[in-house]
């Protein structure tokens, strides 16, 4: 059935729920992908990510709601009929194909010549960095080999939708960045519109044009990939994405003659001017959110924070120096050329910076406070 759509909208995931018995895997998900663009479902493990892909390729069916792909509800559409190309997580490879018939194979059911399958694989083989395999057998190639090849087969057809559920996953940590960028780049040359699912924010932010942020079955959050890091929906988004993680800190707020204090580990600072907003009409106890690059390591003596440090973790360049401050725990990122010249257990201090990067939160629903 022709339903009316929005101009550029290849998909529309309008309501969808669904149920596994007494879990709810997906309540009320709705989203749209617009036309030749890299939209990424970022969420943790259990989120729903799979169970939203496996029921827009029409392998489950949504208890509640509608997929509405290209202006038509496809939900009484078998899979084959729906104009899009898969790879999932359990690749579902040929066994007894190898490499390039493999690759091929969606090119021999649409009746294509040998010449102009010969010469798409051979493309795709490149690209992928598998020309390698393309005599062999999946039982013969490394779960990375396997996973590209399961990638070639689906961009190897032209659909109006892709849908990549953890493409990269098998990969080891340097060829994983190289084929995130040659997907990103192959998606913009060719127009291709990518559905991507991940639970990996490095490489949500690194490829999407649109994050949309899934935890427990509900959409928290539609936005640039940068949005979602700087200004968090909830408590549960500003922890996933992020490394080191935020600092999330019990606080307390008391008005001071038109400015605020905030109270937090036995210290009292001034409340920077975009939370007295946000704060204003709440209870006095709420959570502080603040990135471990928006602090800084200073003098004991001279720092608004004073604590011991307790452990650094070297990141490379960078590395991530823990603070014990009463009872609670400051991660901060520094220069790692500055280690040497730190000792645990020392005294130290603890300074801020870009405090209108600040985030304040609701202590029982996690929800962001906003002004």
């Amino acid at each position: 059935m022709s339903v009316q759509t929005e101009t550029g909208v290849v998909l529309h995931v309008d309501a969808v729920s669904k149920r596994f018995g007494s879990n709810q895997a997906l309540s009320g998900v709705d989203f749209t992908v617009p036309e030749a663009s890299l939209t990424v479902i970022l969420g943790p493990a259990g989120a729903g990510k799979t169970t939203i892909l496996r029921t827009i390729a029409g392998l489950e069916m949504p208890d509640e709601g509608r997929v509405i792909l290209g202006g038509e509800d496809v939900g009484s559409w078998e899979p084959r009929h729906r104009n899009v190309a898969m790879i999932f997580d359990n690749l579902a490879l040929y066994p007894n194909k190898n490499g390039y018939d493999n690759i091929a194979s969606p090119l021999v059911i649409k009746g294509e010549s040998d010449e102009t399958i010969r010469e798409r694989v051979d493309a795709i083989a490149a690209t992928l960095q598998i020309s390698h395999v393309l005599g062999r057998l999946p039982k013969t190639m490394s779960g990375g080999e396997k996973q590209r090849v399961a990638l070639g087969r689906a961009l190897i057809r032209t659909p109006q939708l892709f849908l990549l559920d953890e493409p990269l996953s098998s990969l080891d940590a340097k060829l994983r960045v190289e084929l995130r960028a040659e997907l990103r780049r192959m998606q913009r040359d060719h127009g291709y519109t990518f559905l991507l699912a991940t639970p990996d924010y490095h490489e949500a932010l690194a490829v999407a044009d649109t994050v949309i942020m899934l935890n427990k079955g509900r959409v928290v959050q539609v936005d640039r990939p940068q949005v979602v890091y700087d200004d968090p929906a909830d408590r549960d988004t500003a922890i996933f994405v992020g490394a080191p993680q935020i600092n999330l800190l019990k606080s307390t707020h008391l008005p001071n003659s038109g400015e605020m204090l905030i109270e937090l580990a036995g210290v009292t600072l001034r409340g920077p001017a975009h939370l007295v907003g946000a704060l204003k009409g709440t209870e006095g106890s709420f959570e502080l959110g603040i990135r471990p690059e928006n602090l800084f390591l200073g003098d004991a003596g001279e720092s608004p924070i004073q604590g011991k440090l307790a452990d650094i973790e070297p990141l490379g360049p960078k590395s991530v120096a823990t603070v014990a401050v009463k009872d609670e725990e400051f991660r901060v990122l520094i220069d790692s050329k500055a280690v040497p010249s730190l000792a645990l257990g020392q005294s130290i201090g603890i300074g801020l910076t870009n405090e209108e990067r600040m985030l304040a939160f609701d202590l029982e629903t996690g929800l962001r406070l906003r002004a």
